[in-house]
């Protein structure tokens, strides 16, 4: 009877460590302030798990979506708003060294065309920074790299695929926080806005990798980022949009006075489902 006791338990000590191992890791955000500078930039194989989900799988979309009939490979791609993921999220209390003056900035220009490469291709770009650098690269449908081309005008090209599922991910290989802004066809990917390099980011700490899955909708969840033809672009579907900025992504990368990561609480609310949409985050596309 003992060993039988002590089996059970071994089996639900096994089952706990489980249950903790495929919570959705939280990411972290620097506080939302007004700009520090007025100079702001210019602004069905899918169904992956989530890597900081660790296992927890994507939900469906709330509401269903008109099929469509695919983009031809030589049409313009953007990026629509897609179904939602759990992503969890705390706040920070960060500043930069350098508040208006990223440390590395890149552009990808994507597009449905194959690529006929005429330089190096490579699905990793390192992006130096303060006492380090941060290995940064586009993942596919399968969570592999996808391939990453120069331009003779030293941006990066990204071949897409209409409906595909892509992420954005940072590995911090430095021994400095970096903050992580980036925008997808002109608009923030945090609060939907024009993107500009006075908006605030998400944060990696040095040896920690992040992965940016879609447009954040709130403080758990982000809409997928999907390719998808230039009419169903998010940015072509809300009033913050410009449809002439579909078909690029932008990153800018900010190194962190980091002494103390104060964590800032949430107050508790006793009517959460009348609360108001949060406009630190992007708002649904409009119908």
């Amino acid at each position: 009877m003992r060993i039988l006791s002590k089996i059970l338990m071994a089996g639900l000590l096994l089952a706990l460590a489980a249950c903790v191992s495929s919570r959705p890791a939280v990411q972290e955000l620097t506080l939302y302030q007004e700009p520090v500078s007025r100079l702001a930039a210019p602004g069905v194989a899918d169904g992956l798990v989530p890597l900081e989900s660790q296992g927890a799988a994507a939900s469906q979309p709330r509401r269903s979506e008109p099929v469509r009939p695919p983009v031809a490979e030589t049409e313009r791609l953007g990026t629509r708003w897609g179904e939602e993921i759990r992503s969890p999220i705390r706040f920070v209390s960060l500043t930069r060294f350098w508040p208006d003056r990223p440390e590395a900035q890149v552009t990808i220009r994507y597009d449905g065309r194959r690529s006929a490469a005429m330089g190096p291709v490579s699905t990793i770009r390192s992006l130096p920074v303060a006492d380090g650098t941060v290995e940064f690269s586009v993942l596919g449908a399968r969570g592999t790299p996808l391939r990453l081309t120069p331009t003779s005008g030293g941006d990066l090209r990204l071949q897409g695929r209409s409906g595909n599922l892509y992420r954005l991910a940072f590995s911090n290989r430095g021994r400095r926080t970096v903050e992580v802004v980036a925008t997808v066809d002109g608009l923030d990917v945090l609060n939907g806005r024009s993107g500009s390099i006075a908006n605030r980011g998400y944060v990696v700490r040095p040896g920690d990798m992040l992965v940016i899955e879609g447009f954040r909708k709130s403080e758990d969840e982000v809409a997928a980022f999907r390719f998808s033809a230039p009419d169903d672009a998010y940015a072509a579907n809300t009033p913050q949009g410009d449809p002439r900025n579909i078909g690029v992504i932008g990153v800018a990368l900010f190194t962190l006075d980091d002494p103390a990561n104060e964590v800032v609480a949430n107050s508790p609310r006793p009517f959460p489902g009348d609360a108001p949409r949060d406009p630190r985050f992007a708002p649904p596309p409009t119908p």
